[in-house]
């Protein structure tokens, strides 16, 4: 597998993953403990990705420093809101700039996705899923490549759990793509 897997560690987000492991049954603790897991998650991702520019505004007594983020980079969070909208939920307190796009992975070619902002220079795509465990995935990456011709070094993807022969078909197709996850599944689950 030549796959750039990123495995999150961090201790919190662990412990999460597993109370949602392990209380399945229970919708309401399910979602509470989702919707964490999600802003730690992003959070750990994002803070490699994002780049800050300092300001500095002059005032006749003082300076004061203001930190922005880069207004020529994008961030999209590509999901299907119905299965992963607890994840969501507080992102926009994380990164008010990030826009989040619904889309069905098994209809992705029927959809139309529009992304407005074309005086970009750079974009990153992080497609979230709770569990990576259908191949439709790629049909996502495609549909980005082709049609925004985005390249595969600014597609990631972001799971709590994947699934090693999902893992793989992927990095047959892409190589260079890189997956962020909490734990990898050697369960084999069908496409």
């Amino acid at each position: 597998m030549q796959l750039n897997i990123y495995n999150i560690s961090h201790p919190i987000i662990k412990l999460l993953s597993n109370v949602i492991k392990e209380n399945k049954k229970n919708e309401i603790i399910s979602s509470y403990y989702y919707k964490n897991l999600g802003l730690l998650l992003m959070y750990e991702i994002l803070r490699k990705h994002i780049t800050i520019k300092k300001i500095y505004i002059k005032s006749i007594y003082s300076i004061k420093l203001i930190n922005l983020t880069n207004q020529k980079r994008k961030y999209i969070i590509v999901t299907n809101l119905l299965y992963n909208y607890e994840m969501l939920q507080d992102i926009k307190i994380l990164l008010p700039d990030i826009d989040i796009i619904n889309i069905n992975c098994e209809q992705i070619n029927k959809s139309k996705v529009k992304i407005n902002d074309t005086i970009i220079k750079k974009i990153e795509i992080f497609i979230l899923e709770k569990e990576l465990k259908n191949i439709n995935i790629l049909e996502v990456i495609k549909y980005f490549i082709s049609h925004y011709n985005i390249s595969i070094n600014h597609i990631s993807i972001i799971s709590i759990i994947s699934y090693e022969n999902i893992l793989n078909e992927l990095s047959k197709k892409y190589p260079k793509l890189k997956v962020y996850t909490t734990e990898i599944s050697y369960r084999k689950n069908t496409f």
